[in-house]
């Protein structure tokens, strides 16, 4: 909530997308304290409400619709049209535990790997660049698969978007890995389902 000590403006027309969006009907219905309104059993719809008690039922599930339910269901594939997002880093359901989890379901027999600064990357990897590098032209938020590792030279090949750039091992701190994306708003957590 606003402190009230500086001026503040709260947004609440939908502009960009359509407000019959269950995403945005249900966006703003978190945001408001609501329950999301669920569809219709066997219903296609841009929302999917899936209840879950514990943080272990969240973490199955959550593992289940990405590797096999929204692929199956809507021919997505799970690296490249999928994205996770998480509202915190540490933890069982936390970005860096799931995307090990994602990597290990979804990426298990890349090689060759190599291991920096606590992340281990291997080819086929989704990767998200993680600050601004002018001499690259990649940029915070930019992200990307792995094509290649050569051991021998120390680099990492990333595709983005077409455009191949090599990271010399010392520079993979700049990139972690991007099954999931860390967020902070009921309307970005929601926007993939």
């Amino acid at each position: 909530k606003p402190s009230g000590a500086v001026p503040t403006v709260r947004l609440i027309e939908i502009f960009r997308q359509a407000a019959s969006s269950r995403i945005i009907v249900n966006a703003h219905r978190i945001n408001k304290g609501e329950m999301p309104l669920k569809g219709e059993s066997g219903e296609l719809t841009d929302f999917y409400f899936i209840p879950a008690e514990t943080p272990e039922e969240i973490h199955a599930k959550l593992l289940q619709v990405v590797t096999e339910r929204i692929p199956k269901r809507f021919g997505m594939h799970p690296v490249r049209d999928i994205q996770v997002l998480t509202p915190m880093n540490r933890g069982g359901l936390g970005s860096h535990s799931l995307n090990a989890e994602l990597q290990k379901a979804l990426n298990p027999n890349g090689e060759p790997k190599v291991t920096r600064f606590g992340t281990t990357f291997s080819p086929g990897d989704k990767v998200i660049q993680t600050v601004n590098n002018y001499d690259k032209e990649v940029f915070n938020g930019d992200i990307g698969q792995i094509e290649g590792i050569d051991s021998d030279e120390g680099v990492v090949t990333v595709e983005y978007d077409g455009r191949t750039v090599e990271y010399e091992f010392g520079e993979l701190d700049e990139v972690s890995l991007a099954y999931r994306s860390e967020e902070h708003t009921s309307e970005l957590q929601s926007r993939q389902y």
